[in-house]
């Protein structure tokens, strides 16, 4: 009976012995994979593609903040544009107002002088209308740059078109038509900057080609919403304003 328990002691301790062995050999085998692992700095020897990505190149970078820098500049001029039309907006109902009440008060001068202002009020309307959708469609160009090669397509028509924008507006929006130039200046030193980096080239003519389509979008645009959001003037009305139009036309020619 004694020699019995003793052995099943013996068993035992030798059992708790082998087990107290292998923990140490699977912690210090642990402990190996964990040091192999973290000299390689990174899970089981496989790189994640995160990992194997390559860090931004610093004038990649410098060009993404010059770009993010103009577009700032853009959006704020483009919104600038956007109230100075809806206050000519809310003026042309004022005199419109005032030129029917002449109207059926049979005043007709009175009516025919709110009708050339209102032409001349919309005919700047127009043109601020035109430019504001013309930056617009500047800006979702340069949103939309991926590579420097896109940059040089995106920013040659654009500086073309900001040029002909801030030509329009400098007797109109002079505050816009400043800023706008600056807009420009710092357009032209990155499109040299990146074609010196990156050998690229764009056509004048090709860049021409698209600026103009660009613009003509925008005054298509600009005719279609303003139809809808100005009222018509009387047909009696309208022949006054297009000969006075005319007349102002003559006068100013050479």
């Amino acid at each position: 009976m004694i020699c019995n328990l003793r052995l099943y002691l013996e068993i035992l301790l030798t059992s708790y012995v082998e087990l107290i062995f292998l923990k140490g050999l699977i912690y210090e085998a642990g402990e190996k994979l964990f040091s192999v692992n973290k000299k390689l700095k990174f899970p089981f020897g496989i790189r994640s593609e995160k990992q194997a990505q390559s860090q931004p190149k610093p004038f990649a970078i410098l060009m993404n903040n010059r770009l993010m820098d103009i577009l700032t500049h853009l959006k704020i001029q483009s919104e600038k544009l956007k109230r100075t039309y809806q206050r000519l907006l809310a003026r042309d109902r004022t005199l419109f107002e005032a030129c029917i009440r002449a109207e059926q008060e049979l005043d007709r001068d009175r009516a025919v002088i709110y009708a050339n202002e209102i032409a001349q009020l919309r005919k700047m309307s127009r043109t601020v209308l035109r430019s504001q959708i013309s930056l617009e469609k500047v800006i979702l160009r340069l949103e939309t740059v991926q590579e420097f090669g896109d940059v040089m397509r995106a920013l040659a028509p654009a500086t073309k078109i900001i040029k002909q924008v801030q030509s329009e507006l400098s007797g109109l929006v002079p505050e816009v038509a400043s800023a706008l130039r600056t807009v420009d200046e710092m357009l032209e030193t990155v499109i040299i900057e990146a074609g010196n980096v990156t050998g690229a080239q764009i056509s004048v003519m090709v860049s021409d080609s698209e600026a103009q389509r660009i613009l003509e979008e925008a005054a298509e645009v600009a005719a279609q919403r303003m139809n809808s959001q100005f009222p018509q003037l009387p047909e009696t009305l309208k022949d006054v304003t297009s000969e006075q139009s005319t007349n102002n036309s003559k006068l100013r020619s050479p």
